[in-house]
């Protein structure tokens, strides 16, 4: 990013204010969150590797007092809010709206979260502490129309919306704060330094951030401080993603406490988007109409209905409608099928008249329908309907879609969103004439000149402080990469990988007895390969082929048995229980013949295929599978490199190793040192009501660190923490001591993966005390109990490093190619992180696609007392033994693992997970569905790679 431009070297008085706070930190323990947490301090910085500068989606926040403007400094009053009774999230947002027009707001610099905290920097005008007030909530304002005026009475369907819609509007006054509290307390040097409120004013502090995309035109927020520009806004970025959706470019900001400062974290941000497309196009361009598919791919969302009279050009009115649904009653029926009864006039002696949709709009609305076949939409209730016709609508603009994406919107997606880092930093900071969106969305600029030329900071006006523009540089290092063992070899990684071409396994597996299942459909594209291919091998020399390279690589292998071959029905919801009924025959028969091992050739992947037969071989007959797309497995080019990954797997689930690291459990760790990883997955949108979570735990079992087995079950949707861990850890220890010779572990290092960083105390106080009782059943006497170090994981964060020479950047000048990301092992744990915990940034992979993602690690426990140097290097060590790759990978094996088994669970709920269709069967049902656990034969293996 900006080659040739001068680096500001990083801020020299934070180092040192770093290292002075350190040597008050290291050996001791703080309070983390308000139950009373234990966690300890940071017990050093890192010195190992090359020393390097990066920039980083970091922007300095200097407050009024910094820069020495007293006459600028600002309290911040704070307000919670409540509603009674509670309006939904969109009727929230209207009201606040409204109460901003009270006279008590007049002259009032404001914030607010829309939803129960106001900010202000002069108090309001209240009695007392407390302001209450009847309001009634206003509809939902349509672009470029006026809200109904009505002359003389008001109609009493209106009455009736307005009594609806009245709440409560209660406003407290609840504290008032100065920024500078926070800065003393970051600037301190003494670890004890406290400020209770310290996390009240950095709430405050992002409502303030945000508020300028948040009362921005055509901007929707999506949660969590992230804002996409849509249809109508100059800045919009859109990408059409196939299917009636499209992608939007978005910003995320978040103000963050570091050593010495407040930092502002802006970076770029992707999204799915339903079109903002006529209602029927839309469908059309999905694909489906009058099926539940439709149905659920349109519920909840908002469209704007235009009524528009026979003859006329411009409608007389519209309004902003939610889809409840299609019609029920008839399911799925057009204007004229659907009937229902109204009043045709205002007198208490009318009658109910019974009328159809079509005719409603042609004698109440002058509409003269011209799809009256289309089904008719539901925007009402279930219980009380009212019935919209479909080519009325409009998709309003901005609505995200909440589900998982199809594979190939996933593919376009990525096209979208994978940018190289100089593009997305442009996108966020820009240069001085050209500032980036990001700046732009949040106003980040000088107020009196935000389209200017050159970039200015904003006014320290009116909250008491300011952003600054230019990204911050922070120092980094890039570790030496570890060499690579094989049997009889050693291999030196280049750029985050290597080649295992003519080597050994460490130590090669034990193969049983094996077969290939070819498996075909009725469907387009449902032969798995071809039977005479031009170029190539035809299928047996294929597969004999294949295990020439197995043996080559020292798998001990017996005979291959006879081929099998099966022909399911068209991959279609319809053909399911036929197909699923197939396969498992395939396997049963498998089972009966002693098959330890199946090889499965498939014409293309398909999520439910591959869910059945993991699930028939992992969980109902015990068989390692590996699965092979037939027209990968036949593609001459690149082959010996694909058969090299499937022999990858095949030594895994033989119980072999691949390769290792020699010293990997060196100085602090030894043999009697025990790995392990943590992850719970959860529902998406898109999945059965009362869907659950999945929970799993892995642990190494061998010195090489090679063999992962785990436990795996569900539990609560939606529950971060894991039920049951107590047991689960139980089984670990238990399987590790079976391979060591009766002893227990002495030694035991958890990567937590997926926990927030509002969730770290959780960790050390639900699920802590869950090893602790493992421990008391196992060792017995805490004195006996083995050291633990306890380190989260982060993946979903927002922090991105630059390079700032393409000497320190993935670029090859011969060939004039590269990603631009920083190189494999580049490390940073200063200037960006807390002033208490021990955590540092690394990406030990090489970026090849967009800008690449560094893995965040924070330290919750250290029974171990590592220094920093030797946790680093060996968690960047350890990136290079993930055992199905020949390259460093993005966060350390125990994490991945884990990660990984929580996805094969998913795919044993594959239904239940990914296929809501909005019917009534739509639910899960523990009692007809896999609740946790594999195959015993397989439960001490690796089997989920």
């Amino acid at each position: 990013m900006r080659e040739g431009q001068p680096v500001p070297k990083p801020d020299g008085a934070i180092t040192a204010t770093e290292d002075e706070l350190v040597k008050t930190t290291r050996d001791r323990t703080f309070t983390l969150g308000t139950e009373g947490a234990l966690v300890p301090g940071r017990r050093g910085y890192g010195t190992q590797g090359k020393a390097i500068t990066l920039r980083t989606n970091y922007f300095v926040i200097k407050t009024a007092a910094e820069l020495n403007l007293p006459q600028h400094e600002k309290v911040w009053y704070r307000y919670d809010c409540e509603v009674t009774p509670a309006p939904s999230k969109a009727k929230c947002r209207r009201l606040f709206d409204k109460i901003f027009t009270h006279p008590k707001f007049d002259g009032i610099t404001w914030a607010s979260d829309w939803a129960k905290i106001i900010v202000t920097t002069e108090p309001l005008d209240l009695e007392g502490t407390e302001w209450k007030q009847k309001v009634v909530i206003p509809p939902e304002p349509v672009p470029g129309v006026e809200p109904d005026a009505y002359q003389g009475e008001v109609p009493q369907f209106v009455q009736d919306a307005q009594n609806r819609n009245r709440v409560e509007f209660r406003i407290t006054l609840t504290g008032s704060f100065n920024v500078r509290d926070v800065i003393n307390l970051l600037q301190s040097k003494s670890p004890g330094a406290e400020y209770a409120s310290a996390s009240e004013v950095l709430q405050l502090a992002n409502i303030i951030t945000c508020k300028p995309p948040n009362t921005g035109n055509y901007i929707r927020n999506a949660g969590s401080n992230r804002f996409y520009p849509h249809k109508g806004h100059p800045g919009v970025e859109s990408y059409d993603l196939g299917n009636a959706l499209e992608a939007l470019r978005g910003y995320y900001a978040s103000v963050r406490p570091a050593v010495g400062r407040l930092l502002l974290n802006l970076n770029v941000t992707s999204g799915a988007f339903y079109k903002p497309l006529p209602l029927k196009d839309l469908l059309t361009e999905y694909g489906h109409h009058k099926t539940d598919m439709a149905e659920n791919f349109i519920r909840m969302l908002k469209v704007e209905a235009a009524y528009t009279k026979d003859g006329q050009a411009q409608p007389f009115m519209k309004k902003i409608k939610t889809i409840v649904g299609y019609s029920q009653k008839p399911r799925f029926g057009d204007a004229k099928a659907v009937k229902f009864q109204y009043k045709a006039s205002t007198s208490p002696d009318a009658q109910p008249v019974l009328t159809s949709v079509f005719d409603y709009f042609k004698t109440h609305h002058g509409i003269t329908l011209k799809f009256p076949g289309d089904a008719v939409l539901n925007v009402g209730t279930k219980a009380d309907p009212q019935y919209l016709p479909l080519e009325l609508c409009t998709v309003v603009a901005g609505q995200p879609f909440k589900r998982l994406l199809q594979g190939d919107q996933t593919s376009e997606m990525l096209k979208f969103a994978a940018r190289t880092p100089n593009l997305n930093a442009m996108s966020i900071a820009g240069t001085q004439r050209s500032p980036g969106n990001g700046l732009r969305l949040f106003r980040l600029l000088n107020p009196n000149d935000p389209n200017g030329e050159m970039v200015q900071r904003s006014s320290v006006k009116p909250w008491g402080f300011q952003v600054g523009v230019d990204m911050m540089t922070v120092p980094g290092r890039i570790l030496n990469n570890p060499q690579i063992k094989y049997g009889s070899k050693s291999v030196t990684p280049r750029g985050g990988s290597w080649n295992c071409a003519d080597v050994k396994f460490a130590r090669p597996g034990r193969m049983g007895k094996w077969t290939v299942l070819v498996v075909n459909h009725n469907g387009q594209k449902g032969r798995a390969l071809n039977p005479q291919p031009r170029d190539g091998l035809a299928p047996e020399p294929l597969f004999s082929e294949l295990e020439g390279f197995l043996k080559k690589y020292g798998l001990q292998m017996t005979q291959r048995q006879k081929t099998q071959n099966i022909t399911l029905d068209t991959l279609s919801l319809q053909n399911r229980a036929t197909n699923n009924r197939q396969l498992e025959h395939i396997f049963s028969s498998a089972e009966s013949n002693g098959i330890n091992f199946l090889f499965v050739v498939i014409p293309e992947y398909d999520a439910w295929l591959y869910a059945r037969i993991k699930y028939f071989g992992d969980v109902k007959y015990g068989i390692h599978t590996i699965n092979s797309v037939g027209s990968k497995l036949q593609k001459v080019n690149g082959q010996g490199m694909y058969m090299g990954n499937l022999a990858l797997k095949f030594n895994i689930k033989s119980g072999g190793v691949n390769h290792h690291i020699e010293g990997t459990l060196g100085k602090p760790l030894d043999n009697k040192t025990m790995l392990m990883g943590i992850d719970v997955t959860h529902p998406s949108p898109g999945s059965k009501e009362g869907a659950p979570s999945i929970s799993c735990v892995v642990a190494s079992i061998d010195d090489y660190l090679t063999q992962w087995p785990g436990d795996i079950r569900t539990q609560t949707g939606r529950q971060e923490m894991v039920d049951g861990l107590e047991d689960m850890v139980i089984k670990r220890l238990e399987l590790w001591q079976k391979y060591h010779k009766n002893e227990l572990p002495a030694k035991i290092i958890l990567y937590r993966d997926g926990v927030s960083e509002g969730q770290y105390d959780q960790v050390l106080l639900r699920e802590l005390p869950s090893f602790h009782a493992a421990f008391k059943r196992k060792y017995g006497a805490e004195n006996k109990w083995p050291k633990m170090t306890v380190i989260v994981v982060g993946k979903r964060h927002h922090t991105r490093f630059f390079p700032t020479s393409r000497d320190h950047a993935d670029y090859n000048p011969q060939r004039e190619k590269g990603s631009w990301n920083p190189l494999p092992g580049t490390i940073v744990d200063r200037h960006i992180g807390n002033r208490i915990l021990g955590e540092f940034w690394l990406q030990a992979h090489q970026g090849l696609q967009g800008t690449a993602r560094p893995a965040h690690y924070v330290i919750l426990k250290d029974d171990i007392k590592f220094e920093a140097d030797e946790l680093q290097r060996f968690t960047h060590n350890m990136c290079y033994l993930f055992n199905r790759a020949t390259k460093a990978v993005s966060i350390c094996p125990p994490a991945y693992y884990a990660d990984l088994l929580c996805e094969r669970g998913r795919s044993y709920l594959h239904s239940t997970l990914n296929e809501n269709h909005g019917t009534d069967s739509s639910v899960f049902d523990a009692s007809e569905e896999w609740t946790g656990g594999v195959h015993p034969k397989l439960a001490e293996s690796t089997w989920y790679i």
